[in-house]
């Protein structure tokens, strides 16, 4: 496995889909920066899809195929992942893409306490869900 993808696996934190632990500063979440800490939530129908991209704390574009969500909820039959992490640029960027290998794919942005992004796709295969 490469540096890369061991970095970017390290950076999947599988956490529930409650409310994100926040950032002890008060911000503006329609202008995140340095010291926010983001919070993407990734769900879909399938523990293993396609593809996820993100913006990473310094506002580089990150990829991963192969994308293993690992916390299963029997009520609703969906998985859920997340990334965490605290932004490092004055201008954070945090749009986000998920394609499932399923019919159902959703990203959610958190920045500290707020949601103020949310997507939902279904599909016949492949459902992409792109919060921007």
């Amino acid at each position: 496995m490469t540096r890369t993808r061991l970095v970017v696996a390290g950076l999947i934190l599988m956490l529930g889909v409650g409310t994100p632990l926040a950032h002890p500063a008060v911000a503006n979440p329609r202008y995140p920066g340095d010291g926010d800490r983001i919070t993407v939530v990734l769900t879909s129908d399938r523990q293993y899809n396609s593809a996820v991209a993100w913006y990473d704390a310094h506002n580089h574009m990150r990829r991963q195929s192969d994308v293993p969500l690992n916390r299963f909820d029997k009520r609703t039959g969906l998985w859920t992942g997340s990334l965490v992490y605290t932004s490092r640029v004055r201008h954070q960027k945090i749009d986000t893409v998920l394609q499932s290998d399923g019919r159902f794919a959703r990203c959610a942005v958190w920045i500290n306490k707020t949601k103020v992004r949310e997507k939902t796709a279904r599909g016949p295969r492949y459902a992409t869900a792109y919060c921007h």
